[in-house]
């Protein structure tokens, strides 16, 4: 019986998770009790569900303790890597997520970017029953081309599952003028969430390479490929919140900058915990130049991304 991933990870998270016997599953979806203990193989085979009996974390791994150390890090998580991109985003989305989980607390004011990854990290958060809790969009997002990549989309699913209040940024990522970005910075229906960027207790980011071909915001519709060619070719080696910096982690001194609709830079480097999530060897450089410049504070990443972090600075 051949099922599609996001079929199998929903099964072994009753069996797994929920406690259902094979024979209840196999009664929700209408199969044999065997075809469900085929399928549970299944997702033992295809990396889904591991078991472990006292074996090693991914968060003591000796990859991420030198990025640890070399970073001071407050967290670091390395996961393996797997030969199927979306599966190691998927371990990697699930870690940041449990740990999320383990770190929550009733009144927490928690910020959003967008992205991928934060997408997959939100999907696979479970319900809680916190109270007072506060998700604030950290980014202007509409006219995203999909879903995963709405911060406010993103910011109002987390606070449904937190049982809290969302603030987003109902703005464009990027404006034509920096007169018209602080128009909008001022305007009635903005100015509650820019507030609420200052109070906040942690961030959860995505981080983008700024390599043209691998350029979030160009796949997103917020950035020509012109002009993403035009900012890598000033030296931006990364972004986050929109913002584009370069490989010493310094944000730049370009126009575009000046155009992103976004918590004030000096006010996010203000947050005491920034999360980054992002796997992928594409997204090294990215993330090697946000570590240098203390962008964030916590990281979760794959094995070989990491590897090849700790490789530029041989």
């Amino acid at each position: 019986m051949n099922k599609s991933f996001e079929f199998l990870v929903e099964l072994a998270k009753h069996y797994y998770l929920d406690s259902m016997s094979q024979s209840e599953i196999a009664a929700l979806y209408k199969v044999s009790r065997p075809t469900v203990a085929n399928m549970l193989k299944e997702c033992r085979k295809k990396g889904i569900v591991e078991i472990r009996i006292n074996g090693s974390s991914p968060y003591t791994s000796e990859t991420g303790q030198l990025l640890t150390d070399k970073y001071s890090l407050q967290t670091v998580c390395v996961v393996p890597t797997e030969a199927d991109y979306p599966l190691t985003l998927y371990k990697t989305c699930l870690e940041a997520a449990n740990f999320l989980g383990s770190i929550l607390t009733n009144q927490i004011r928690i910020g959003i970017s967008w992205g991928t990854a934060l997408y997959h990290t939100i999907r696979q958060l479970p319900k809680s029953a916190f109270m007072d809790c506060e998700v604030v969009q950290l980014m202007g997002g509409l006219g995203a081309s999909a879903l995963f990549y709405d911060g406010s989309e993103l910011a109002r699913i987390l606070a449904e599952k937190l049982n809290g209040h969302y603030y987003p940024f109902l703005s464009p990522l990027l404006v034509k003028t920096p007169e018209l970005r602080q128009a909008l910075l001022s305007e009635p229906g903005i100015i509650e969430t820019v507030n609420k960027t200052r109070t906040l207790d942690l961030a959860l980011v995505g981080l983008s390479s700024d390599v043209p071909e691998d350029n979030a915001t160009v796949q997103a519709g917020f950035v020509s490929a012109k002009e993403a060619s035009k900012i890598y070719e000033s030296g931006s080696c990364g972004h986050l919140c929109g913002y584009h910096y370069d490989a010493q982690g310094k944000f730049m001194n370009i126009p575009m900058n000046d155009r992103v609709v976004a918590i004030e830079i000096d006010d996010f480097l203000k947050i005491k915990r920034r999360i980054g999530i992002a796997c992928g060897k594409q997204k090294a450089k990215a993330i090697h130049a946000a570590l240098k410049g203390a962008l964030i504070t916590d990281l979760f990443t794959d094995e070989l991304t990491a590897l090849q972090i700790i490789s530029y600075d041989r």
